[in-house]
């Protein structure tokens, strides 16, 4: 007896895999159609695309060539700034266009992975459950409804897109289907070079599903299939070769002495296992898990160790069921230039790491399940109905976290709540969102909190001299772009911090010392019209008003520092030697820009103390601020006399080599001593030599 004809007609629907692919695609979009409300956030969205003039400004040949040639944000991803510019094209800076195509893309790559694990296997449903997994799994929603994270989504359907090349090239091999191959891997890497894993992806997938293996005598199986890769291996060591440059030459790479690698191992090791819990169970998920550094219990290192020894020698036992070995290693290996063995940026891990890698987890949940319904009695109606409640769950579980990624007030404020610690990096994050949200009280707490969590923190003193300036405190917010600009490791902030500098000593009328900052800043940048304009102004105020500022009318400076320094200069009076005394009278005399006062103090100190290598660092300072650059660079010398090491003065005597004699190969020296002198120097401050020894050599060479 033939069946109705409104259950034939649902029996036909669930053979058409179109029809299973346009439910993952429907179910995507309703899941994630909410972002295009979004807001951009201030964390990588604004160099990404809000702030960053050649993408904001569209496509022309100049931007085109800026992304084939930039290693803007420490990477180079020329596809990725390519759709961002599109986008800015086409939508200017409306943000929910932009998130749109996110999600669009999300789809995509959701669509496309059911298709070709549903054509590989023949397991239509299998197939169906790890895409929709994939679709909804809450670990997802970082790279879906985060803007900046575009990179991850390409360079994911561009992988796809390989696989499914490879499979068209395995069913009749030739070298054109191969070219097809190398194109799409090629585009993958220029949207992400995460992408460097697929080659090891595609072995893995001659061994299952396509069971390539088989066809070849055991000796030369996985030579033969070795080789066919070395094409696609050697696009992967070129890749992360420039990879490497870019991201040294950005800073972002932490020093191997700052972080060990037996702490990153460790790190990695704790990664791993905290990856698959999260993925089976995505609890306490944020936008930053702050790196544990040398606080990781060696406990925890060691437990994972052997839950990931464990779970290897059952996948390899298991052998058998092929799809466990594929699974397993998939997310394994494309997680490896990721982990953080070769550590970038300060954190432990990230949700946006693990895009791709749980596909393979994915797989092992959807045959495993199925492993099980064949191996025991189990009605098939009780695995189906698991398997729709865990995607109802996590579609759940990524709904609620997704209302978070609104704004950068709301996502910052979670993960502050979900941190395990106290970090400079989520305080900073906020301040940032606090500021964008024009919130500049609660910014100035977050940052100054920053700033106590994390001294050499450059961006959060930045943070702070920026509202300072805006409330006219212009000591203040002189003092923190100062020491911004002391710990930043980007050419940018520096550049930013001595221009704003200038036009506050404009403002208070120490128009030589900002002729100053300004000249250094035009060093930097010559063409730069804001430095230019001010030090012109600058110019313009020291002719006009040449020999006054040296008269009965003392600047503002030289009032504020005065006063300060009076109760000091009235003890000075009964006890002249006092070097304590006269430290702290040059420091205000220094802080408020009158060098020659302070300098005059600081000799004191010296004639009775010439060792004082701390002082007569100082000194230099103040007197390569009031113009005298060979004597600061004597100074310097001396001290280093006195204690070879030092690293305030190595570092002082690379800049006023390097800024004040143009002295490249000498400022140079100064800071190759002081890094091989000073092994202890924390991430930043030797992220901070490194890149301006990169500047100082890339300035030599032009």
């Amino acid at each position: 007896m033939s069946a109705p004809p409104f259950g034939r007609w649902i029996g036909d629907w669930r053979q058409k895999p179109i029809l299973l692919g346009a439910l993952l695609v429907l179910t995507t979009l309703l899941l994630y159609g909410r972002v295009t409300h979004h807001e951009f956030l201030d964390f990588d969205d604004s160099p990404y695309v809000t702030k960053n003039i050649h993408v904001s400004t569209g496509l022309n040949l100049g931007n085109v060539v800026w992304a084939f040639t930039s290693f803007h944000e420490s990477n180079w991803h020329p596809l990725t700034w390519l759709s961002h510019m599109v986008d800015c094209q086409l939508f200017g800076l409306n943000s929910g266009p932009h998130h749109f195509v996110n999600v669009a893309l999300h789809a995509a790559n959701v669509l496309l992975l059911f298709l070709l694990l549903q054509r590989a296997t023949g397991a239509r449903w299998r197939s169906f459950l790890v895409a929709a997994l994939f679709a909804v799994h809450p670990l997802n929603v970082e790279t879906v409804a985060w803007v900046a994270q575009r990179k991850s989504l390409l360079s994911t359907l561009f992988s796809l897109l390989t696989v499914a090349a490879y499979g068209w090239y395995v069913g009749r091999p030739d070298w054109k289907k191969y070219l097809v191959v190398v194109v799409a891997f090629s585009l993958a890497l220029m949207s992400k070079p995460m992408a460097v894993s697929l080659p090891l992806v595609l072995l893995l997938l001659d061994y299952w599903p396509l069971g390539r293996y088989k066809d070849l005598p055991f000796r030369r199986k996985w030579v033969r299939l070795s080789m066919e890769k070395l094409p696609l291996l050697l696009m992967s060591a070129a890749s992360s070769v420039v990879t490497m440059v870019a991201q040294r030459a950005g800073g972002a790479v932490a020093d191997t002495s700052a972080l060990t690698l037996s702490v990153r191992l460790g790190n990695a090791i704790v990664s791993y296992v905290a990856y698959i819990g999260k993925t089976v169970w995505p609890a306490k998920l944020s936008v930053f898990y702050p790196h544990p550094e040398h606080s990781l219990p060696w406990s925890d290192v060691v437990a994972a160790t052997v839950i990931l020894v464990t779970i290897t020698m059952a996948v390899l036992y298991f052998y058998r069921a092929r799809y466990l070995p594929m699974g397993w290693f998939l997310f394994v290996i494309t997680l490896i230039p990721v982990i953080g063995i070769v550590q970038v940026g300060r954190q432990a891990m990230a949700d946006r790491y693990a895009y791709i890698p749980c596909i393979g987890l994915f797989v092992i949940i959807a045959w495993g399940l199925s492993g099980v319904v064949y191996a025991t009695a189990i009605p098939r109606v009780v695995p189906a109905v698991a398997a729709l409640c865990l995607i109802l769950a996590f579609a759940a579980a990524a709904s609620r976290y997704l209302q978070y990624w609104q704004s950068g007030v709301k996502l910052f404020t979670q993960a502050r709540m979900v941190a395990w610690r106290p970090d400079s990096m989520l305080e900073e994050g906020l301040a940032e969102a606090m500021f964008t949200a024009g919130r500049f009280d609660e910014a100035f707490q977050h940052s100054r909190e920053a700033c106590v969590l994390r001294p050499d923190n450059a961006y959060c003193h930045y943070n702070m001299a920026e509202i300072l300036f805006d409330r006219r405190q212009l000591p203040e917010a002189l003092e923190q772009y100062q020491l911004a600009a002391r710990y930043a490791n980007s050419k940018d902030v520096v550049l930013a911090c001595l221009i704003n500098s200038g036009e506050i000593l404009l403002d208070l009328g120490d128009y030589k010392t900002a002729e100053i900052r300004l000249a250094a800043a035009l060093r930097m940048d010559p063409n730069n019209n804001t430095a230019l304009r001010l030090r012109q102004q600058a110019l313009n105020q020291k002719s006009s008003e040449n020999g006054q500022v040296s008269g009965n009318a003392p600047s503002y400076y030289k009032q504020m520092a005065d006063k300060q320094a009076a109760p000091l200069l009235e003890k000075l009076k009964g006890d002249p030697n006092n070097s304590g005394l006269l430290v702290q009278a040059g420091k205000i005399y220094q802080a408020s820009h009158q060098f020659k006062d302070a300098a005059a103090y600081y000799d004191k100190v010296l004639q009775a103390d010439p060792k004082n290598v701390a002082i007569r660092t100082e000194m230099a300072s103040c007197l390569y601020y009031d113009g005298d650059v060979d004597g600061a660079i004597s100074q310097l010398q001396q001290a280093l006399h006195y204690d070879p090491k030092d690293a305030n003065a190595l570092f002082n005597l690379g800049m006023i080599k390097w800024q004040g004699k143009q002295d490249g190969k000498g400022a140079l020296a100064a800071w190759q001593e002081l890094l091989k002198s000073n092994p202890q120097l924390s991430a930043d401050r030797k992220a901070t030599v490194q890149k301006l020894m990169t500047d100082a050599q890339m300035q030599g060479k032009s």
